[in-house]
């Protein structure tokens, strides 16, 4: 990262500060109104108290979307893009460094979840973890998913449209259109529409 990407993190950080704790309508209205231009593309949104962003300009997203109290967004080194009708439960976590992750339109993700784009290597035993880096990676979710509480979205996840991931699963390849999936690893359990 070159030092003119370090400063206006710093200054976005900065910014966010200033604006993410007031409560309320008041805050709703003063974090769309500080928020919106920083985003690469913006909609109609509401942000909750709380909520961390890092790399503004890396995310987009269409109309109507809600990112509840304390959810958190960091694509400080990759891209996050979000359709319509997208919701991010509170203390939810969408981490694209070093990463793609895109979520289509009218997705439901419940609270306490975690979407992660990018693994840690850590196979060098001479080196510290931390300092291995990254491996990217993608996760794709289609439109019409609903993600329950306490789900984990790893790389390489596939969330095929009209998936149902049941609260706690953790969600690694690809899950089939209209399937309910759950457990860890998520497994499919039924297809939507069949009792």
């Amino acid at each position: 990262m070159t030092l003119q990407q370090r400063l206006l993190l710093h200054c976005a950080e900065l910014w966010r500060a200033l604006f993410a704790w007031i409560p309320g309508g008041p805050g709703v209205m003063a974090r769309r109104l500080a928020f919106g231009p920083l985003f690469g593309r913006a909609g109609r949104f509401r942000c909750g108290v709380g909520v961390a962003i890092q790399g503004f300009g890396n995310i987009s997203f269409g109309r109507n979307v809600g990112f509840n109290r304390y959810s958190s967004l960091y694509a400080a080194r990759g891209v996050i893009s979000l359709g319509s009708n997208v919701f991010l439960g509170d203390f939810s976590s969408i981490n694209a460094n070093d990463a793609q992750i895109r979520i289509g339109n009218n997705v439901a993700i419940g609270p306490m979840c975690i979407i992660q784009g990018a693994n840690h290597n850590f196979d060098d035993l001479t080196k510290p973890i931390v300092d291995q880096g990254h491996t990217q990676g993608q996760v794709i979710i289609e439109d019409n998913v609903w993600i329950a509480a306490h789900c984990t979205i790893l790389p390489g996840a596939h969330l095929e449209s009209g998936c149902v991931i049941a609260a706690g699963a953790v969600v690694r390849g690809r899950i089939p259109a209209n399937s309910v999936a759950g457990g860890v690893p998520a497994k499919i359990i039924r297809e939507r529409g069949r009792v």
